[in-house]
Order: C-alpha cells, then structure tokens, then sequence
C-alpha cells in the first residue's frame, strides 16, 4: 500500500484514468479529483479495519464518521492514459473530527521515474453517531490504528501535503 514516490503517504492507490472522467476539453474533470481522493480515503479505511472478506458490502454504520468538508488544489490537468497514484494521511485529530491530506500525482511506469504533481487537497471528517443521528467524539481505539497504520511514515509540518508546488 505504501509507494516510495509518496513516501509521506502511509496509503498510496494507483488510478486508472477512465474516459468516462474526462470533460469537452479532453482532461479530466475537476470533480473526479474528488473521487480519486475517496478511493484513497476508502483503501485508508479498509486498512485499518481489516477483517472484512473481500468483495463484501461494507455496512455504512461501521464507517463511523461523516465528511464535512472537501477542499482541492489543482496543480496540473490529467488526460487520458496517466498513470496516477494518490497519497492519503490521517492528521489534526480533535475531539469530533481529523482531517485526510491528499496528493495526487502522474506517475511513470517506473517507481524511479519523476512524478508530476497533478492536485493536493484535505477532507474533514467528523465522528457520526448514525442511531443518534450527530456528531460524536472520536474513539480512541480509532486513534490508535491510525497511528499504528501510520508508524514509520515521515510526517511533515501541518498541511503541507495540501499544497500547489512540491514533489
């Protein structure tokens, strides 16, 4: 799960560029970023609730958060055939919510080529009570597999993964 071109990222998931994602002018269009951070989001999420057999639906209560906001910063357009990774991190842990940092590059076929950095971009959940149906505090077994999750993965300063320039 991890790549060596995003080495900041304890979850990195390859993305295909569908044609189905492109708009009139031929790139990808800037509502699909957010899409390719959810696959990233998900992955991130599976990870750290293994037990699950593949292929099963996943209950939608046992997330156990809600997303309350979605920001993107786009660095470069994506077309058809790029090869994409996108990073995800877990970060900025408060009683109700933590934020996801994202980074979405073009990758070569080569885990020693050059990536090009295609957007950046943060998403904030909140703990979700779904029987009650609010915000509620975040367990602190949740803490605990995201660190575990994210041992040994070179944390930066706050939000620098959600920035325009940069490798």
């Amino acid at each position: 799960m991890r790549d060596v071109r995003l080495p900041e990222f304890p979850c990195v998931v390859p993305v295909e560029v569908r044609f189905r994602d492109l708009d009139a002018m031929g790139h990808v269009n800037n509502a699909v970023y957010l899409t390719y951070f959810e696959q990233a989001r998900l992955a991130f999420w599976l990870a750290i609730h293994p037990g699950g057999a593949p292929g099963e639906p996943v209950a939608p209560e046992t997330i156990g958060f809600v997303l309350a906001r979605a920001e993107c910063d786009y660095a470069s357009p994506v077309r058809l055939g790029e090869r994409l990774l996108v990073g995800c991190r877990a970060g900025d842990f408060g009683t109700t919510s933590f934020a996801f940092d994202y980074r979405l590059v073009a990758a070569g076929g080569s885990v020693d080529a050059e990536v090009r950095l295609v957007a950046s971009g943060r998403t904030v959940q909140v703990g979700w009570d779904w029987k009650e149906g609010r915000k509620s505090p975040l367990p602190e077994e949740l803490r605990r597999r995201i660190d575990s999750f994210q041992a040994g993965v070179a944390r930066p300063g706050a939000r620098s993964g959600h920035a325009v320039t940069g490798p």
